[in-house]
């Protein structure tokens, strides 16, 4: 599994920005970038997303505003991996791409339109839209696929719009634009590193592995990748494992010896000692906190 560019479609017979539903069993589109910006609402299913060097729950109505090249995918959570009889629309999104420029730079350079130009640079490192303004644009969404092209353009002109003036729903989701700030080769190499990341943190990972990915030795990788994320490769891999296991405390009544084997780590001492340091507390004060929350 390596990170990809995606190529949309494009043209003089192409509309100025793209709709796409998707509905699958499972959300299955690999670690990708592409240079539109993406705006994407989840229908159903629930998993984690990968946005960059960040790890998130996502459930139905989460809704993102991703910037140009930011990697990024959608996964089911991994129980459903191995289903076999999910239904054919279990996983539903709607995906909107569009380019910076997408009326034309003339039309972005405008005074009426410098809000929304302003949004639009400073979605480089995505936004999670919440509160109020997350429903109102769900919505919004859901109407643009009945539309005739002219009001479709309106509409989602007028969503643009509100994004640009309801700053304080939109939650940047990067929190460094050093990893996107990249030469092309080393925004590619990285991306390849948390693209097997992402499709084996839950399993053993082995640096040479990685390092032959990046096309390096291991020192040097080790060396490179520390440079480029200020983490190391190591820390890396247990984020993305206690993560997981803080996704699995909070939704199920596993046994602490299965969620520990199912987060990738090899013994309970071990996640024990990690999760403490990761969390500031230990997994099973966690659990019972994200319980009491919750009732």
């Amino acid at each position: 599994m390596k990170a990809s560019l995606e190529h949309l479609a494009k043209g003089s017979d192409a509309f100025s920005f793209e709709i796409k539903e998707v509905k699958q069993a499972r959300f299955d589109a690999p670690y990708h970038f592409h240079p539109e910006l993406e705006l994407t609402l989840i229908i159903s299913g629930e998993g984690k997303r990968f946005i960059g060097n960040q790890i998130s729950d996502f459930s139905p109505g989460d809704l993102v505003l991703l910037g140009s090249n930011l990697p990024h995918c959608w996964q089911n959570h991994r129980k459903d991996w191995l289903t076999e009889d999910l239904e054919e629309d279990a996983a539903q999104a709607l995906v909107i791409h569009f380019s910076a420029d997408f009326l034309g730079e003339a039309f972005m350079n405008r005074k009426e339109s410098a809000a929304i130009k302003s949004l639009l640079e400073r979605a480089k490192l995505g936004f999670a839209i919440q509160g109020s303004t997350q429903d109102k644009i769900a919505r919004e969404m859901l109407l643009l696929k009945g539309l005739a092209p002219f009001p479709r353009l309106l509409i989602f002109l007028q969503i643009l719009h509100t994004l640009s003036t309801q700053a304080a729903d939109l939650q940047p989701i990067e929190s460094s634009e050093s990893s996107y700030t990249l030469s092309t080769v080393d925004l590619e190499r990285i991306n390849r590193v948390y693209a097997y990341v992402i499709a084996n943190y839950t399993h053993e990972v082995h640096l040479d592995e990685v390092a032959h990915l990046a096309n390096m030795t291991e020192t040097a990788f080790c060396r490179y990748f520390k440079k480029v994320t200020n983490k190391t490769f190591v820390e890396l891999v247990t984020e993305f494992r206690i993560k997981h296991a803080c996704q699995l405390l909070r939704s199920s009544s596993k046994p602490m010896i299965e969620i520990c084997f199912e987060s990738g780590f090899g013994n309970l001492s071990h996640f024990n000692k990690q999760f403490k340091q990761w969390m500031k507390m230990p997994p099973l004060q966690y659990r019972k906190l994200t319980m009491e929350w919750h009732q």
